[in-house]
């Protein structure tokens, strides 16, 4: 393992170190602090799996989570799995969200491929445990290797006698980590077992940190108190691109409390750091600064700039993202021939919790408190900030109240480094919900132009998909200024997400162009698998209706031959919601479906028209979801109502705007999303294929979700939605 140490910077002994195992030596920690700070993609393996689990001498089982939390219950997923190969309860898990000297790195948590990726080495790490802890067993009572049985929370030995796993751990060391050479032997793991052999898996868990979070003692990066800590903002331009012009800092100043003020000139911004908020508050409204230049445009000229139409007329799209076929000579087959324009909007995270960081940064190193989806890359952004190599810097990662593409940097924790460095003291940065909103970056509009046509058997006879979007992976604050040319020749995949329909067309051809625009675009949830979606779902109703086909039908007749899985929840979502019922007048359903990541997901979702008001308001949704094995089902559903919501907000509300340079949506009131009393009711089917690895969850049902509601909305019309949101005026609430 030398070799790989020296790659990841934290060898097995410097972790054992770190979490109880007492040891001798240690592993000088690799420093990388010239290389350019880039997000962790550093896929798990089992010698990183072998470092989450441990046996405690009181009998429960220690679990490093690898993955950030942020709502979508990956702690008790992962936890559960552990359990299930140590025949342990999950209460019986003790779940650490570790720092960043504990583990490894291990890729950021996005595109809800968390439990895709730590299922593999995280029941081989715990079923090796398991082993190691049985090996123990059969030392006190030798025999065949057969003899030591499994019991709740330990072994039975050939004489009947019951030894817990607290008693096989037993004196020092205090723990017991999985042998990396029983490892080789590839022991049996229990979570590939069938779904009646399960006992932890597949069944209804109180999530791990419930207690915590409805209590109040759960920790989240905006509760962090450290000695000494001062709290600081951090003023931007109101104009997107505007210069700092003049500053007046003389009140600030002199407010009491306040330790000092900072003038970037270059990165156009002033930091206060003060004794307390209060003293803050008074001080940034005191502040008297004069801002130069920036942007003039407008949500019109964001709407040119994307304009799917004038790409087309001068045939200017940078990326061919599919070509198969002949589908300009396929269309001359088409019985129906649709030309469709749809579009999304400029949309925000609009997470529930406002950012905080707090950083201390002292001459021997710097230790942060953050909430991230990439602790390592905030570490290394840190470390450059502040001129430390990495190993200098440790960051402690707490719970998130949202994040959905969001927070793989948080730039609060960034901006109170830079406080931090300049002061020598700690420094606390809490964002408000003002900065959240004008201070991350968004999910960039959408324009598509589909041209497809259905022939005389309701297949479909061609698909020529154009759109423009800004980029979603490459964005300008993630690649180094110096490579930004180069991700632009390579076309961006999170902008392409989705945009692949999963129906068999043998003549198609797919181009985009990923434009940089005036705000920073990046990662939202699901990337472009909603707006993708969106435009290929509501084309495929569009077509079945010109075909004459039922919606289902139509899909199902289309679907490519591989495509068994996303078939079934079609099916199944039909028989779910009782598709094809008479509705009454003002009464529209709608379907779509969508494959994620080697998630199923088809949604039907019902909406009522206002007959007074012409108001449209969700008011029930089914959903069939096929995740293969499902760990935990009730988080399972959690995930796909709150998909199902989001997906309604989007469709009806959600929508950024851009005036004279300026973010004008800053806040709930200005930026609307479904609020509760407006959300449906869901139903919810899990296909339970328990001899497949589980798929992601997190992001899943938002796919086609947006283009279900769009559908159910024009059959209640009649008027075909081709524009999310849809007009404000026409939602209830």
């Amino acid at each position: 393992m030398a070799a790989r140490d020296a790659e990841i910077g934290l060898s097995r002994r410097d972790f054992l170190l770190r979490t109880g195992w007492v040891v001798a030596g240690s592993t000088v920690l690799a420093s990388c602090s010239w290389l350019p700070a880039l997000p962790t993609f550093s896929q798990p393996d089992l010698d990183d799996g072998l470092l989450w689990v441990q046996a405690l001498a009181d009998g429960r089982i220690r679990f490093f989570c690898p993955k950030a939390e942020m709502g979508q219950g990956i702690k008790t997923g992962l936890a559960l799995i552990v359990a299930e190969e140590l025949g342990v309860p999950l209460e019986a898990v003790e779940v650490v969200a570790p720092d960043t000297s504990q583990i490894s790195p291990v890729m950021l948590t996005v595109g809800s491929m968390s439990m895709q990726q730590c299922f593999e080495p995280l029941s081989r790490a715990a079923a090796v445990l398991r082993e190691t802890l049985r090996e123990r067993a059969r030392q006190l009572s030798p025999g065949e290797a057969n003899s030591v049985r499994d019991a709740r929370g330990g072994f039975t030995l050939p004489d009947g006698r019951h030894l817990s796993y607290g008693e096989l751990v037993g004196g020092e060391p205090s723990v017991v980590a999985p042998d990396r050479e029983l490892a080789e032997r590839a022991p049996r793991r229990y979570a590939q077992e069938g779904v009646d052999e399960f006992r932890a898996i597949g069944r209804s868990a109180t999530p791990v940190d419930a207690v915590a979070i409805v209590t109040g003692r759960e920790t989240y990066s905006s509760d962090v108190v450290v000695p000494g800590m001062r709290h600081g903002r951090v003023v931007h331009a109101p104009r997107l691109g505007a210069g700092l012009g003049r500053v007046d800092d003389r009140a600030a100043r002199a407010v009491p409390g306040v330790d000092t003020v900072l003038v970037d000139e270059a990165d156009a911004r002033v930091g206060v750091v003060a004794a307390d908020p209060f003293a803050l508050e008074r001080a940034v409204t005191a502040l008297v600064i004069e801002w130069r230049g920036g942007e003039e445009r407008g949500q019109e000229d964001l709407a040119r700039e994307l304009d799917v139409e004038r790409a087309r007329e001068r045939d200017d799209f940078e990326h061919t993202h599919v070509s198969d076929g002949d589908p300009e000579a396929a269309a001359a087959s088409a019985t129906h021939r649709l030309a469709a324009r749809y579009d999304t909007a400029l949309m925000a995270h609009a997470a529930m919790e406002p950012r905080a960081g707090v950083v201390s940064v002292t001459p021997d190193g710097v230790e942060v408190w953050t909430g991230t989806q990439d602790p390592w890359y905030m570490r290394a952004l840190v470390a450059r900030l502040t001129g430390h190599p990495d190993d200098r810097v440790l960051v402690h990662n707490h719970r998130m109240g949202g994040a959905f593409g969001g927070r793989k940097r948080c730039q609060a924790t960034l901006e109170a480094a830079w406080l931090s460095a300049a002061t020598r003291r700690p420094v606390r940065v809490q964002w408000t919900r003002e900065d959240e909103f004008r201070g991350n970056f968004f999910q960039p509009p959408f324009s598509h132009h589909i041209d497809a046509g259905v022939d005389s058997e309701g297949r479909v006879s061609h698909w020529l998909h154009d759109f423009t979007a800004g980029p979603i992976i490459f964005d300008s604050v993630t690649i180094p200024e110096g490579l930004l040319w180069l991700s632009d020749l390579v076309g961006d995949v999170g902008t392409t997400r989705g945009a692949d329909p999963p129906y068999s067309i043998s003549d198609r051809r797919i181009r985009f162009s990923d434009v940089r625009l005036p705000m920073v675009t990046g990662a939202w949830r699901g990337l472009g698998a909603a707006p993708n979606t969106t435009a290929v779902e509501i084309a495929m109703d569009e077509l079945a209706e010109l075909a004459g086909l039922d919606p289902i039908e139509f899909r199902l007749r289309n679907l490519a031959p591989e495509q068994a899985r996303l078939a079934a929840v079609l099916r199944e979502v039909a028989a779910l919601s009782g598709w094809g019922i008479p509705t009454p007048e003002g009464v529209g359903r709608g379907v779509a479906c969508s494959v994620y990541h080697e998630t199923f997901v088809a949604i039907v979702m019902e909406v009522v028209r206002e007959p007074t008001s012409d108001a449209i308001r969700p008011v029930r949704a089914w959903c069939a979801h096929d995740c293969g094995l499902v760990i935990s089902p009730d988080q399972v559903k959690a995930q796909i109502e709150g998909n199902i919501a989001w997906g309604c907000s989007m469709a009806l509300y959600e929508q950024m705007t851009l005036r004279n340079g300026e973010l004008t949506s800053d806040n709930f009131d200005s930026y609307p999303v479904l609020r509760q009393p407006f959300a449906p009711d869901v139903e919810i089917s899990l296909i339970q294929n328990s001899s497949l690895p589980p798929t992601g969850v997190g992001e899943a049902a938002i796919a086609p979700a947006p283009a279900a509601v769009a559908n159910a909305v024009s059959a209640a019309t009649g008027r075909r939605v081709r524009r999310l949101p849809i007009a404000r005026e026409r939602v209830a609430g």
